[in-house]
């Protein structure tokens, strides 16, 4: 049967950036005409608005005062206010998911091909081969129905076993007749005679306004499919459950969810809605075996899995001193006294922390110190050439008494171009367990305040030593130069600064070239993509619309030059990575090219349409 992710549930995602630009344009000072009725009420000024915007969206904190109400109020309106695009692609998206199900009726319409019969192979190895429609689809038209079995024909059941649709672009009505656009993000997967299979297009289609909305046409715009070699195919299995088959505590915590410890842990341990909790893999005991670090909630200690010969996961976080139960969001095995084993670094909300290693797989707490802001990741390199391992960590919010409520987002303002987070930190290791703050001194403090959530240290110059890349949340990135142990932002002159919702930094050679090229992981909205390109959206404020719809196009893969970088991330095909978090260049299918691995989703709830 077909899975239609967001039938009974849809992410939160698609509606949160329609939420956040218009929150951005109210907090920008955009003043919407008000209606008669408004006209003639006294309305409430709008006092410290970052503040009070904080405060409606932090949990248990009572009623609310007037002030806050009057933005929640002017919020629902703007959504409610006039949108009839969304309403329309809401209509369109739910009645092309009732014609995709095998047992729909179909109207009696023609399209095109939507599995071209001329697919060119573009790339083949032992697992698996990739075909592709060639440049300009054919104008030949047959029925619905015909192209529909045509596009299921590599599915021996007749049928897909998962389909999802993502609507990035609509045309309101233009003409009486009611005609509008919409624009399809097409995937599908499910077993074919040789292994799992995977189907990508993108539709252009046609309707005409009712309810439900009348399909009237479907252009092809691309289409690729991914075929399995018989008796090949590149597989992965979950071994998750007989890896830590003798470690009860991965099914007595990790596997019971953020909302079953939110119900249950007090708020103030440092509980995060969003799971923003690391791994780092290392061998902690010396036996040459990788082991597993896992940071947990506030509240919940920290996982130290030993690997077992037998590739099993044992629990030794309380004999190994690490069983941490302050909020941990990321850790890093790395040998900071050059004895030969794996300490561990730890970024703990607003402290770092690190730990020594006996070699044995037994960690004594060295160094606790406070951050000037919430720590969300660390990278290490040896960035002074001195021999020791440094650190550099990222601080996303202000420290608590810089910002006495966080509220969920923080307080990014603007949004798409925020420079009022959290201040990011590089700790010089001067050896003997002696570090100190050297951030300013090297000139990382230009820039530095941009809600970090991610950092990467790569020799992009090629000069040998490590330069560093800095994925923020709200905004421009930053990439710093190494000019012998002193750093310059030239994220901006290099092409890079990637002005989005930055997540993550990954560094790989993707067409071996011998440079290193940066990959990294943003925000793909497709609720952003459609309403940033309607004339409502921002109306008089032009300039910055490309700075929106940047934010919502996805991921971004910037191929190093030399000289510069050069944005190549839609000619390579890598910007739709849904809501992404995290991504790794790995080479999967040992061919010598480096593939992209991308983790990504949200939170899922009931649409209560409150957005």
């Amino acid at each position: 049967m077909n899975i239609f992710s967001g039938n009974k549930t849809k992410l939160l995602s698609f509606r949160l950036f329609v939420l956040l630009v218009l929150i951005s344009h109210l907090l920008s000072g955009c003043e919407k005409k008000s209606n008669e009725k408004n006209s003639k009420e006294k309305k409430l000024p709008l006092p410290d608005q970052s503040k009070l915007l904080t405060e409606a969206y932090l949990p248990d904190k009572g009623t609310r005062n007037a002030e806050i109400e009057v933005i929640l109020n002017r919020t629902d309106a703007a959504v409610d206010e006039g949108w009839d695009s969304e309403v329309l692609s809401d209509a369109a998206h739910k009645r092309l998911e009732e014609l995709l199900d095998p047992g729909a009726s179909l109207p009696k319409i023609l399209v095109q091909h939507l599995r071209p019969p001329d697919l060119k192979e573009s790339y083949t190895d032992k697992l698996l081969s990739v075909w592709r429609s060639p440049k300009g689809t054919s104008s030949t038209k047959l029925p619905l129905i015909q192209a529909l079995s045509s596009l299921r024909s590599i599915y021996p059941k007749g049928f897909e076993d998962k389909l999802k649709l993502k609507t990035y672009n609509i045309t309101p009505p233009l003409s009486p007749e009611g005609m509008f656009t919409t624009k399809i993000i097409y995937f599908a997967s499910g077993n074919t005679t040789h292994g799992k299979a995977q189907q990508n297009a993108r539709w252009h289609c046609k309707w005409k306004s009712g309810n439900p909305p009348k399909l009237i046409e479907i252009k092809l715009i691309d289409y690729e499919e991914i075929l399995p070699k018989p008796n090949e195919g590149l597989n992965f299995y979950d071994v998750t459950a007989s890896v830590f088959k003798e470690a009860p505590s991965f099914q007595d915590q990790l596997m019971l969810g953020i909302d079953h410890w939110r119900s249950r842990l007090q708020g103030d341990f440092g509980i995060d809605v969003n799971g923003l909790q690391g791994i780092s893999l290392g061998d902690a005991n010396g036996d040459g075996l990788d082991d597993v670090y896992v940071c947990q909630q506030g509240g919940l200690p920290n996982k130290l899995y030993l690997r077992n010969l037998n590739g099993t996961l044992k629990d030794v976080s309380a004999q190994s001193g690490v069983d941490w139960m302050e909020l941990t969001r990321a850790v890093l095995f790395v040998d900071l006294d050059n004895d030969g084993d794996q300490d561990l670094a730890l970024a703990q909300g607003w402290y770092w922390m690190l730990m020594e290693n006996d070699g044995k797989g037994i960690f004594t707490k060295r160094m606790e110190t406070k951050a000037p802001s919430n720590l969300h990741s660390l990278a290490a390199a040896d960035y002074d050439l001195d021999g020791d391992v440094d650190l550099y960590f990222c601080g996303r919010n202000p420290a608590r008494e810089l910002n006495n409520s966080e509220g969920i987002l923080g307080q990014p303002i603007p949004y798409h171009d925020a420079n009022n987070g959290g201040a990011n930190l590089l700790i010089r290791n001067n050896g003997a367990w002696n570090f100190s703050d050297a951030t300013a001194e090297c000139g990382l403090d230009v820039n530095n305040t941009r809600y970090s959530y991610a950092c990467s240290w790569a020799d992009f110059d090629l000069d040998g030593d490590s330069d560093l890349y800095v994925a923020n949340d709200f905004g421009r990135n930053n990439l710093y130069l190494n000019q012998d142990g002193k750093f310059i932002d030239v994220a901006g002159i290099q092409g890079v600064e990637d002005m989005s919702a930055g997540m993550s930094i990954t560094w790989g050679d993707y067409n071996n070239d011998g440079r290193p090229d940066p990959y990294i992981s943003n925000m793909f909205s497709s609720a952003g993509n459609r309403i940033t390109y309607q004339r409502k959206f921002r109306s008089g404020i032009e300039n910055e619309i490309e700075a929106f719809r940047r934010h919502a196009r996805g991921n971004s893969l910037f191929l190093n030059i030399g000289s510069s970088f050069t944005d190549v991330s839609e000619n390579a095909a890598v910007t739709m990575a849904r809501w992404a978090w995290g991504a790794k260049f790995v080479d999967l299918n040992n061919d010598g090219w480096e593939d992209i691995y991308v983790a990504n989703g949200f939170i899922t709830t009931e649409d209560t349409g409150d957005l």
